[in-house]
């Protein structure tokens, strides 16, 4: 059986509480426990290094679900991507072209993000990012992986969850996104 590791990357202190972000962590557990075995980590509740190295080398997917603040990954999750991803074990130097050492080679990356933002701003040129997509401005947390060998898949978000949160909509988008992605 495949392994999978899902990873919640909230911050529950801050003044959204972190339900919605971990309404979708728990759906996405149960949708992929029918196909994968799964592990779990909730950054915030605290983790060994070692213990992270290993889940994500038994580790055929790993799912991230964070929220954006300002517009950047939580504190928490940054700080947990600076500890875990270790030379040696995520990548290492070699003689190929920058970007080539990644020791997480055929494993796959899934990230499920929640905004403020309405989903409208992106794309648009007029709007506040310029016409930036999301995508652009995941880049820097994609790069990471990617420079660590994992695939990136397509990723899924939801939008205005603070302002004009929709969670039920927003969770049956996940769970077809989630059967769509892993074949569920």
């Amino acid at each position: 059986m495949q392994k999978a590791l899902i990873i919640l990357g909230t911050e529950t202190k801050a003044f959204s509480g972190g339900q919605f972000n971990r309404g979708l962590f728990d759906m996405a557990v149960e949708m992929l426990s029918t196909k994968y075995e799964v592990t779990t980590t909730i950054i915030e509740e605290g983790y060994d290094v070692d213990e992270e190295i290993a889940k994500f080398k038994a580790a055929d997917v790993v799912i991230y679900q964070y929220p954006i603040y300002w517009f950047m990954p939580p504190s928490a999750m940054k700080l947990y991507l600076d500890e875990v991803y270790r030379f040696g074990d995520f990548f290492g130097f070699t003689d190929g072209p920058y970007g080539s050492g990644g020791m997480m080679q055929g494993k796959k990356l899934m990230l499920s993000t929640t905004w403020n933002s309405p989903k409208e701003n992106f794309g648009d040129e007029d709007g506040f990012y310029r016409g930036k997509s999301m995508e652009d401005m995941l880049l820097p947390i994609i790069k990471s992986h990617e420079y660590c060998g994992f695939e990136v898949l397509p990723l899924f978000s939801s939008h205005d969850v603070v302002k004009n949160a929709d969670y039920a909509s927003d969770a049956s988008r996940y769970a077809e996104h989630l059967k769509k992605t892993f074949d569920l």
